[in-house]
């Protein structure tokens, strides 16, 4: 094959990979997400021992994780809705409610954030729950929404 005709190939192939590559990033959520449920469950009941102190590896754990997804939804909001958005304009309201999605688990973030920055952290556990349960419902539906679209694309965004 000439050398065109394989960058081509290659080209497209990374291309019709991209919501493949979406799955990919959002298993890796899934799986920090779970590791983390399960490192809180670990700990002793809030009042068993004393107020809840979380050892600095979880608080460590979950504050990257925080950053990452922050990361993701940041990208994701700046450039790949847009992106869609003027490629596919049918996805408007899916993007519109993804993009919502993305400023609800902010919040959550925040908060989050706040209870593993706490001296203390009796709410640590109650607002990882809600970021997971609202993460994994997000996730599924972009998948579902977003995934086939991204999978045909011929170009990427810009940013």
């Amino acid at each position: 094959m000439p050398d065109h005709a394989h960058t081509a190939a290659a080209d497209h192939s990374r291309l019709t990979a991209f919501g493949d590559h979406l799955i990919a990033l959002h298993d890796e959520l899934r799986r920090d997400i779970a590791a983390l449920r399960e490192e809180a469950a670990r700990l002793p009941a809030d009042d068993a021992a004393g107020p809840l102190v979380l050892p600095d590896r979880l608080r460590s754990h979950c504050l990257t994780f925080c950053q990452a997804l922050h990361d993701h939804h940041t990208t994701e909001d700046r450039s790949v809705f847009p992106f869609l958005s003027r490629e596919h304009p049918e996805l408007s309201e899916v993007l519109d409610r993804l993009a919502s999605d993305h400023r609800i688990m902010a919040t959550l973030l925040t908060d989050l954030r706040r209870a593993a920055a706490a001296p203390h952290a009796p709410g640590f556990r109650a607002e990882l729950e809600r970021l997971a349960v609202e993460l994994l419902t997000h996730l599924d539906r972009e998948e579902h929404y977003l995934v086939p679209v991204l999978n045909t694309l011929t170009n990427l965004p810009v940013h």
